[in-house]
C-alpha cells in the first residue's frame, strides 16, 4: 500500500502531541505521521489491542492534517562488571548514531550526557529529532565513561535501535584499558613506566626484545634478529592487559597472534612464554630483565589511524592503541594531505589511513611544555573512506554480525547512487550466510573449521542495476577463493589460499 504524505503544518502550532490514553510520562511514544509510531526502545509496558488500534487512527488522522513531526526518545541504562568507583567529575555519554552510509563515519543524530555521571548503573534517555530518521536506516547507540580526556569505559559492539524491535536497551560497558583503572602490586610489574631487555633464542639466531610498559595500557615493542642483514628489527605498538587468573601479562597489538609473558623476581624481570602461554623448556633463557631505567623506543612502523587537519593542525588517533599524536609536517606529510583534501572530507573531519611513520619525541609547539611523542610520515600508502577504527579493545564475533564491505583486493569500496552498501552475515544458528553485493541479494552454505572457512554453492537475485555492476561480481567472484578468516576488532578479513587478504569488512552491528 502507498501512503501519501500531506503538506507540512505551516506553523509550529500546528504540530501536536498524541499521547495514548492512561500511559505515563515514560511509555509515550512520540509518533512521527509518516513512518511507523514505533520508535521506542524500552518503553515500560506494550499497549493492549484497543489502544494500538487508537494509535492507528491518530496516525491516520495525523497523515490527513499534514504530516507533522515530532521528537523521539530512547530509554535505556547502562553498567559495567568491573567493582571500580569512578571518580566524582566523570561524564557518561550515550549517542544515537546513523551508520547507514558507508562512504563516511557514523554521524551522532542525538546524545544524552549525566555530568556528574555518578555510579552504574547509568539511566539514560535520547531525545532525537525524527526527522533525522529515514526508512531502512541503520542506527545504533554507544556509551561512553570518561574523567577529563581520558576513556574509561566504553561500549565493544554496537547496540541496533529504530529497527522494529521493542526490547529494552540495555547496554554492556567494558575498561577502555583492559587493565585496572591503578595497576595494583600484585601485577608485579607496578612502578610504570618502565622497560624490559634480554637476548633470546630465536628459531636461527638469536633476538633482542625490548618492551616498554606505559601505565595506561599501552606498549611498545622493538625485537632485533642478532646477525641478521637488515632490516632485521621490528617494532609493534598496542595494549597490554593483566590476567588476574593467570597472572600474565598479554600484549595485543599489529602482530598475528598475542604475546604472553609473565612477571618474575618481584617485577625485575618478565619472562616470555611460548605463543600457547605456556613456559618454555628449563633449558632455554626466557627473561627479560627490567632496566634500571625507562628506556623508550621510538618505534618505527606502518600504521593505521583516524586522521584530521583543522586550523592548519594535523593529527592522528592509532587504531593500534588509541594513542593520538600531532603529524609533522615533513617526510611524505604533502601526499597524506592532499589526500585528506581529495576525500572532499568536512575540515576536522576524522579520515582512516595507512602510512609508514616514526613515532618521536618533538619539542611542543606551545612554549614552556616538555616534548611530546609526534608521528613522522615517511610514506603515504592510502586512504580508506568510509571505514573506521573500529574497536580493537574486543573481537566482533564472525556470525551473528552485520558485517560491511569496505575493502576488495585491497582497494576502497563504495555504494552505488541509490543502492544498500555490500554486507554479508553469518547466520547465528545456521551455517547460513546471506547478504547483498550492493545490487542483488545473495545467499548460501558456509563451512567453519577454526580459521578455515569456505563458500558453497551461492544463490543471488537476477536483477540490473544502472551502476555498481562490475565491483559486485568481483566480490561474488572473491567468495569462491576464500579459504581463511581472521578477525582483528571490528574488522574481518577474508583471505586465499596463498594467505593474501582478498576483502576485508567492517562490523557495523550485532543482529
Amino acid at each position: 500500500m502507498i501512503i501519501g504524505i500531506g503538506s507540512r503544518p505551516a506553523s509550529l502550532e500546528q504540530l501536536q502531541r498524541v499521547r495514548l490514553p492512561h500511559t505515563t510520562d515514560q511509555s509515550v511514544s512520540r509518533i512521527r505521521t509518516n513512518r511507523s509510531p514505533s520508535h521506542r526502545v524500552g518503553r515500560n509496558t506494550p499497549a493492549s489491542g484497543w489502544r494500538k488500534r487508537y494509535a492507528w487512527l491518530l496516525v491516520w488522522w495525523a497523515w490527513g492534517v499534514g504530516g507533522a513531526v515530532w521528537a523521539g526518545t530512547l530509554q535505556g541504562t547502562a553498567a559495567y562488571r568491573k567493582r571500580i568507583a569512578l571518580p566524582p567529575d566523570a561524564v557518561f555519554e550515550a549517542q544515537l548514531q546513523d551508520v547507514s552510509a558507508a562512504d563516511r563515519p557514523a554521524v551522532v543524530l542525538a546524545r544524552s550526557r549525566l555530568d556528574p555521571a555518578g555510579q552504574p548503573p547509568f539511566r539514560f534517555e535520547i531525545t532525537y529529532d525524527d526527522t533525522a530518521v529515514q526508512v531502512g536506516g541503520r542506527y545504533t547507540v554507544r556509551a561512553t565513561v570518561r574523567h577529563h580526556d581520558r576513556l574509561l569505559f566504553t561500549t565493544d559492539r554496537h547496540y541496533p535501535v529504530l529497527d522494529g524491535r521493542d526490547a529494552p536497551l540495555d547496554l554492556q560497558l567494558v575498561s577502555a584499558r583492559r587493565t585496572p583503572v591503578s595497576a595494583p602490586a600484585a601485577t608485579g610489574v607496578d612502578a610504570l613506566p618502565a622497560s624490559y631487555e634480554g637476548e633470546l633464542p630465536g628459531a636461527d639466531s638469536p633476538v633482542v626484545w625490548h618492551v616498554d610498559l606505559l601505565p595506561d595500557g599501552r606498549y611498545q615493542l622493538r625485537t632485533t634478529h642478532v646477525g641478521r642483514p637488515e632490516p632485521n628489527r621490528f617494532d609493534d605498538i598496542g595494549h597490554w592487559a593483566w590476567e588476574r587468573d593467570t597472572g600474565r601479562v598479554v600484549l595485543r597489538g599489529g602482530r598475528e597472534a598475542p604475546i604472553f609473558l609473565l612477571p618474575a623476581a618481584d617485577g625485575a624481570a618478565l619472562r616470555k612464554l611460548d605463543l600457547a602461554g605456556k613456559p618454555v623448556e628449563p633449558s632455554h633463557n626466557d627473561r627479560l630483565p627490567r632496566l634500571p631505567r625507562f628506556a623508550p623506543i621510538e618505534p618505527r612502523l606502518n600504521l593505521t589511524g583516524m586522521f584530521s587537519y583543522l586550523a592548519d593542525a594535523a593529527s592522528i588517533t592509532l587504531c593500534a592503541d588509541g594513542q593520538r599524536l600531532p603529524v609533522a609536517m615533513e617526510g611524505d606529510y604533502r601526499a597524506l594531505e592532499s589526500s585528506y583534501g581529495q576525500a572532499r572530507w568536512q575540515p576536522g573531519q576524522p579520515l582512516l589511513v595507512s602510512v609508514d611513520g616514526h613515532i618521536t619525541q618533538r619539542r611542543s609547539i606551545e612554549e614552556g611544555r616538555p616534548t611530546q611523542a609526534t608521528l613522522v610520515v615517511e610514506r603515504f600508502v592510502g586512504a580508506w573512506p568510509g571505514e573506521s577504527c573500529g574497536n580493537p579493545l574486543a573481537d566482533s564475533p564472525l556470525r551473528g554480525t552485520y558485517w560491511q564491505l569496505v575493502r576488495l583486493d585491497n582497494e576502497p569500496v563504495s555504494a552505488a547512487s541509490g543502492q544498500r552498501q555490500a554486507h554479508l552475515i553469518f547466520a547465528a544458528d545456521a551455517l547460513r550466510v546471506a547478504g547483498s553485493g550492493g545490487c542483488n541479494r545473495v545467499t548460501g552454505p558456509f563451512e567453519i573449521d577454526g580459521d578455515r572457512l569456505r563458500f558453497g554453492r551461492m544463490a543471488a537475485t537476477m536483477m540490473a542495476c544502472p551502476a555498481g555492476m562490475e565491483q559486485e561480481q568481483r566480490l561474488f567472484d572473491t567468495l569462491n577463493r576464500i579459504e581463511r578468516y581472521r578477525i582483528r576488532g571490528s574488522h574481518l578479513q577474508l583471505l586465499d589460499a596463498q594467505g593474501v587478504v582478498s576483502a576485508r569488512f567492517e562490523a557495523v552491528a550485532r543482529q
